[in-house]
């Protein structure tokens, strides 16, 4: 798992996510991949006892989302995140 960077692929994911949003408007097909691969990746560091690093992955997104008006642009992807978030 630490072979991986997973906060510089959630935020490629999201910044992708946002800017085609922003284009032609959410698109379900990449919110559910972009919010299934930050759930993945939480639950991969989790499984490698970093539970510590999968709720500051979590944080992250959410503080992207956050910084880029997510809930205005991506709203099916920021309570995605968010009931993510909960969840873990």
């Amino acid at each position: 798992m630490a072979d991986k960077d997973y906060p510089r692929i959630v935020s490629e994911l999201i910044a992708n996510a946002i800017a085609t949003s922003r284009i032609a408007g959410e698109n379900g097909r990449i919110t559910r991949l972009v919010a299934g691969s930050i759930g993945r990746f939480a639950s991969e560091l989790k499984v490698g006892n970093e539970a510590g690093k999968a709720d500051a992955l979590l944080a992250h997104a959410r503080d992207l989302l956050a910084e880029n008006d997510g809930a205005e642009v991506v709203p099916a992807l920021t309570a995605a995140v968010e009931a993510l978030a909960a969840a873990h």
